[in-house]
């Protein structure tokens, strides 16, 4: 039977020995003579990391208002800031919901 993480995992993120530990930990047979390629696409399939985000609402919002104003202030904030959301950490989503939620 195979362990679903508590956490949402990019497997692309991951080097090959935590692909094996990953693997291993979920329960299938897994060494570092298995290619990347192959480890990727046994995780891919049993586990079922494609689950909604928790996080997306708040991105969702955030991205919505930043597109709505992008115009207005585009020039005052840094090179870093965009209007999309999916490509922030979760920590970067959280704060800057906190941060501006009273105008979303």
């Amino acid at each position: 039977m195979v362990t679903v993480p508590d956490v949402r995992i990019v497997l692309e993120d991951l080097n090959h020995s935590e692909l094996v530990a990953l693997a291993r930990w979920c329960g299938l047979n897994a060494n570092r003579g298995i290619p990347r390629s192959v480890l990727c696409e046994h995780l891919n399939r049993f586990l079922p990391f494609k689950e909604e985000d928790p996080f997306d609402g708040m991105r969702d919002s955030i991205s919505t208002w930043l597109k709505r104003y992008w115009d207005r202030f585009r020039l005052q904030v840094g090179k870093k800031v965009c209007p999309n959301c999916y490509e922030c950490r979760e920590i970067q989503v959280l704060d800057c919901y906190m941060t501006n939620r009273k105008n979303l």
